[in-house]
């Protein structure tokens, strides 16, 4: 094998039974993909386009960005989250760990998402110990989710899970 593979796991039949084993990939790129939808919503509001959900993740953190709908700092965090999402997607095998997750979770309030318990971005032991990577993954998405669902509603938009 060449060097495209160093660091990487090669198929076997183990990822094939074990597909419903890891949590956390479900629950980070079933986030990343709500939040993406949102983007799409958000930049709906200001100029429809049938091909948005065409455009690629960091594609429509720049349109929101150009279009005012989020500040830069905010962009700057979502383009970390699709970058560990694509660590994700594109690395069999690849498992976050609590420290990157943690990471994510002080850029996402650096980025202004507000979260009820500082907490959890604050202490990473005591945020571990009280969340698990889990629920700083699900506290993160959902907080994010809300914070550009109050976007939407200043910028004359209806915020709804169909």
């Amino acid at each position: 094998m060449s060097n495209k593979w160093a660091g990487r796991e090669l198929p076997s039949l183990d990822h094939i039974l074990n597909l419903f084993d890891n949590p956390t990939m479900s629950a980070f790129i079933t986030g990343h993909l709500i939040i993406e939808s949102i983007l799409v919503q958000l930049i709906d509001l200001k100029e429809e386009r049938e091909n948005t959900f065409k455009k690629n993740f960091p594609t429509k953190i720049k349109m929101c960005i150009d279009l005012k709908l989020i500040t830069p700092e905010m962009g700057e965090y979502l383009k970390k989250v699709n970058q560990l999402r694509n660590k994700l997607a594109h690395n069999l095998g690849y498992r976050l760990s609590f420290d990157e997750v943690f990471s994510l979770c002080k850029e996402a309030s650096k980025a202004g998402i507000d979260f009820s318990d500082d907490t959890i971005h604050s202490n990473k032991k005591t945020s571990k110990e009280w969340y698990g990577i889990e629920g700083v993954i699900q506290e993160i998405f959902q907080n994010t989710a809300i914070d550009l669902g109050f976007v939407m509603e200043e910028h004359g938009g209806e915020f709804q899970f169909a």
